[in-house]
């Protein structure tokens, strides 16, 4: 089965990154979730406060199990809060993934 993920835009709120960070951080590292493979956070160089987050999990039902997730749906809450918008989600197959 092919893996499948996510890409979201992030604009947060000024000042608000170390926080969102930490947030991202302790969830990532503190709440194993079935089916993840990788995560990654980057920062737009051009605005500090631009955010693309690109999630992979083994197959689509592992995304949306963990998107249905309470614990999820709780983080979400708590990082919206951090947000200027509302975050652009992008949702497919992830056809190639290649690790060095």
């Amino acid at each position: 089965l092919p893996m499948f993920g996510s890409i979201a835009k992030v604009k947060l709120k000024p000042g608000s990154f170390e926080k969102m960070f930490e947030l991202t951080r302790s969830n990532i590292e503190g709440r194993p979730v079935k089916g993840r493979v990788f995560n990654a956070v980057f920062r737009s160089q051009s605005d500090p406060d631009e955010l693309w987050s690109v999630v992979g999990f083994e197959d689509e039902a592992a995304y949306r199990a963990n998107a249905n997730n309470p614990q999820t749906s709780e983080v979400a809450e708590q990082l919206k809060q951090l947000m200027a918008a509302p975050p652009e989600w992008h949702d497919g197959e992830i056809v190639w993934d290649k690790r060095w």
